[in-house]
């Protein structure tokens, strides 16, 4: 969650963080119990720093937003379900 937090705090000020150079996006794994962050509280996270979200849809264990902040700047943002940690955001 604080990750979560964090990581919303840098997109909250314009700034986007560079895609992983191994492409671990694209690797969000499931937790070994199965258990997963809900969608409603990443989207929870966004929009208490500002953002309104567009578009959050699950994918290969990863939520993909879409969203805007208060200020019009769109950004594309990647979290795993099953951490709700922020593997990948930028500018769209």
């Amino acid at each position: 969650m604080r990750t979560i937090i964090m990581t919303s705090t840098l997109l909250m000020a314009g700034l986007a963080v560079p895609a992983l150079a191994d492409g671990s996006y694209r690797r969000c794994t499931p937790r070994d119990d199965g258990r997963i962050v809900a969608a409603s509280e990443v989207s929870k996270e966004l929009e208490a720093f500002g953002y309104r979200v567009d578009r959050l849809k699950a994918e290969h264990g990863c939520y993909e937003v879409r969203a805007v902040n208060d200020s019009g700047f769109p950004i594309k943002a990647v979290y795993t379900q099953a951490t709700g940690e922020l593997v990948q955001a930028r500018l769209r």
